[in-house]
């Protein structure tokens, strides 16, 4: 009787693992009628903006085939603004007149960004749409949409203005470094020379927020013993590093991006006078493990945010770097964002019922909230300078100190021996328990130490 029983629950359970490979999936049917059209702008050789345009398009491709947006196809168009500002307008306007695109991203400085969004504002009422600055931080993008509501009330940016930083970076020099680097007293400043820095170096007088050097050197007793703007690219650095080693910085921070040449500045790094000196790059390619080959190995102890990461951040974070990686795709934080995006859009016309509503769509983007690889995607709706139309991340009840749980998650880790990604924690406290267990800072290990390793 029990044989009988226990070969009854085998060959049920046979059967069960077996059914679904027999079933042959319903596909969704095709979407039909007018397209829905989503457009970029940006320089499609850049290694930034690229990556965005690409998995921009794969996730409209999941989309379609997937049933379309309320069952309509959507339209994927990029403009290549080869990193000119007259360039950009002229994509924005062909996108809007000839393909009616009702939603643009621009991707760029902020500068070309600036340039976009006063193009967009003068064509509005004629062809109505929604911008979104892919990536840049400068915080006159959205403090305009408070002062000009009605004239700027389209316009959205998917990353934080400059003030949304400051929290970070009171962390990182208040817990994060101290456990790393004892007795921190002395480092030195590299700043890509472009809009974005600037409140940094100069401070932001209406939020009370000092420049960087001042808060380091008042509230976390750290002196700026260096400090140099420098152009994004063709900068020769062995003199800087040469009168950074004779400063006898005990650190190098780089406020870079992916317009810097950080590949060229770490080679430059590995053979100089400075290589003994920690380095910490603010952001750019080094955020992927392309960075090792791309440095022939000489990131060897660089410190970077790094999201090219297979960790459970939310539920979408490995499935998205593992789609993305073999797709060849390198996964820097606005590329996460990008894909973000068209997902986001997707929620966006649905929650408005369609896309014929400018008012409906742009009460959308206000109200809408997906979750995405790296976190929350939503808007700030608090109507405060500059953080509204921006990306949710600051509890702006203490803007200085505090992030949001959960709306962005930001690993920090460095390029260790044969090129292993030693996550060395999060950007923030609210993160850092998702980091248990998968490193933190007293893994962190000197350039000299690891060279002789």
């Amino acid at each position: 009787m029990k044989k009988r029983l226990m070969l009854g629950v085998l060959v049920t359970a046979a059967l069960l693992i077996a059914i679904p490979a027999l079933v042959t999936p319903v596909a969704a049917a095709p979407p039909t009628g007018e397209p829905i059209v989503i457009g970029y702008v940006g320089m499609i050789l850049s290694p930034g903006t690229r990556p965005c345009m690409d998995i921009q398009k794969i996730a409209v491709e999941e989309i379609n085939q997937a049933g379309g947006i309320l069952g309509r196809p959507v339209k994927y168009i990029v403009a290549d603004n080869k990193g000119d500002t007259s360039l950009t307008v002229e994509g924005a306007r062909r996108l809007l007149i000839e393909d009616k695109a009702k939603f643009i991203s621009v991707e760029g400085r902020t500068e070309i960004c600036l340039a976009a969004q006063e193009n967009s504002a003068a064509m509005f009422k004629n062809y109505p749409h929604i911008l979104i600055f892919n990536g840049p931080m400068g915080a006159e993008l959205t403090s305009r949409v408070l002062d000009e509501y009605d004239k700027y009330k389209f316009c959205f940016r998917d990353w934080d203005p400059e003030p949304a930083h400051y929290p970070q970076m009171n962390y990182f020099w208040g817990t994060t470094w101290p456990q790393m680097f004892p007795n921190l007293k002395r480092m030195a400043f590299l700043w890509e020379d472009l809009a974005w820095t600037t409140q940094w170096r100069e401070g932001i007088d209406y939020l009370n927020m000092p420049p960087w050097e001042e808060l380091l050197e008042k509230k976390h007793g750290i002196d700026v013993v260096y400090s140099k703007a420098v152009k994004p690219r063709g900068t020769m650095y062995m003199p800087l590093l040469q009168q950074i080693a004779m400063k006898k910085a005990q650190v190098i921070l780089y406020i870079s991006s992916w317009f810097t040449d950080t590949e060229s500045f770490t080679k430059q790094w590995a053979e100089s006078a400075a290589r003994d000196i920690p380095v910490n790059l603010y952001g750019g390619v080094a955020q992927t493990s392309d960075f090792w080959a791309m440095t022939g190995g000489k990131a060897l102890g660089v410190i970077s945010s790094f999201t090219e990461c297979e960790l459970p951040l939310t539920e979408k974070t490995i499935p998205f770097v593992q789609m993305a990686k073999k797709k060849n795709i390198p996964t820097q934080i606005h590329v996460h964002l990008a894909y973000a995006d068209i997902y986001f859009f997707k929620k966006v016309i649905e929650n408005a019922g369609g896309i014929d509503d400018i008012d409906k769509l742009i009460n959308a983007m206000e109200t809408s909230e997906t979750t995405y690889s790296l976190g929350k995607m939503a808007y700030e709706t608090k109507k405060m300078k500059p953080y509204f139309h921006s990306k949710v991340r600051i509890d702006l009840s203490d803007p200085m100190t505090k992030t949001i749980p959960g709306a962005f998650y930001q690993p920090i880790a460095q390029f260790q021996n044969n090129g292993k990604i030693q996550y060395l924690g999060a950007s923030c406290v609210e993160n850092e328990p998702k980091f248990k267990g998968v490193g933190s800072t007293a893994d962190y290990v000197y350039p000299a130490e690891l060279r002789k390793r």
